[in-house]
């Protein structure tokens, strides 16, 4: 993006025009830019995300080695997992953007490409699955958060740490991330409906996602996995109804508890009535993982497993 005569920043600038601000790379690495869309993130639909990763396959297949997505950083974190949890081949999926647009002094935007284009290039790359780079750390996109508004080192695993760096135009590894599960669709046309916990909640929301017709319902529980009584009601409706109901916490750090609290909306109850626990997963991660897998063809309990015993 980039300020118009408004001062305003709307989507100006192509691949070709990010490209050519770091001409440090041209005997680097061989590139090409490719057009897929160009518009804010807040803007892509699931279908957006199906068709890119069915263009990334693609890439592979015509021999391509690694892909860099320049995408806005609202719903970065998001396409990076659904890549991650769905992308069928060996090719490095680097995601990355900027905080501080080129209109402005000290855009972050050359930097963060520059350091993605090494980073796809490097061979222990697609061992790693989808990463998001930005601000010379590689973090994994399942761990990956935007934590901060406008900072430009906004993306983080607040909890594991990146996975490595870009020091001086070296790649240099700390981890890999534990082994993960990818998963075939051909679609993501489910709807999944997120329902926010807070004092006083109730029902109302839970039954409009019914009315609605929602495939899956993320509730995002309150501490370790706890929920107003007043939504009890609406949550025990949605299971009757066969609808997979996955907790998440509002809290970022830490996994869901499970035997710890013995009052009615605590873990434990929500347990025993079939809530299906989504481990550390934000509501918005844990929204996607759900689509994916109803998308597969997973039943609820198959979901279960996925969610409890697949951790990665």
């Amino acid at each position: 993006m980039k300020a118009d005569h408004t001062g305003l920043v709307s989507p100006a600038l192509n691949g070709s025009d990010l490209v050519a601000a770091i001409p440090s790379l041209k005997d680097r690495a061989a590139r090409d830019v490719f057009a897929f869309s160009n518009v804010p993130s807040a803007y892509l639909t699931m279908e957006d995300l199906v068709r890119l990763k069915d263009y990334i396959e693609k890439l592979e297949r015509d021999g391509y080695a690694g892909v860099v997505i320049t995408h806005g950083t609202d719903t970065m974190e998001e396409t990076a997992y659904f890549l991650d949890l769905t992308v069928q081949s060996e090719i490095a999926v680097v995601l990355t953007g900027a905080q501080r647009n080129p209109s402005l002094v000290s855009s972050d935007g050359p930097v963060n490409l520059s350091d993605s284009i090494l980073t796809a290039a490097d061979d222990s790359t697609p061992e790693m699955g989808a990463v998001i780079v930005f601000a010379s750390e590689i973090t994994a996109a399942r761990e990956a958060t935007k934590f901060h508004r406008t900072r430009v080192d906004t993306f983080k695993s607040l909890e594991f740490g990146p996975l490595g760096v870009v020091n001086n135009d070296r790649i240099i590894w700390y981890r890999r991330p534990p082994e993960r599960s990818v998963y075939n669709i051909d679609s993501a046309d489910k709807r999944v409906d997120i329902i926010n916990s807070y004092t006083g909640a109730d029902s109302s929301m839970m039954y409009c996602s019914l009315e609605r017709n929602a495939d899956g319902i993320v509730v995002d529980a309150l501490g370790a996995g706890h929920v107003p009584p007043g939504m009890l009601e609406g949550i025990i409706k949605a299971i009757d109804k066969g609808i997979p109901v996955v907790l998440t916490s509002r809290v970022p750090l830490g996994r869901l508890l499970t035997d710890t609290y013995g009052f009615e909306g605590g873990e434990r109850h929500l347990r025993s009535l079939g809530v299906i626990f989504g481990e550390d997963l934000s509501a918005w991660k844990a929204r996607i993982k759900l689509i994916v897998l109803l998308a597969a063809g997973f039943t609820t309990e198959q979901i279960k497993y996925e969610f409890e015993n697949r951790f990665y």
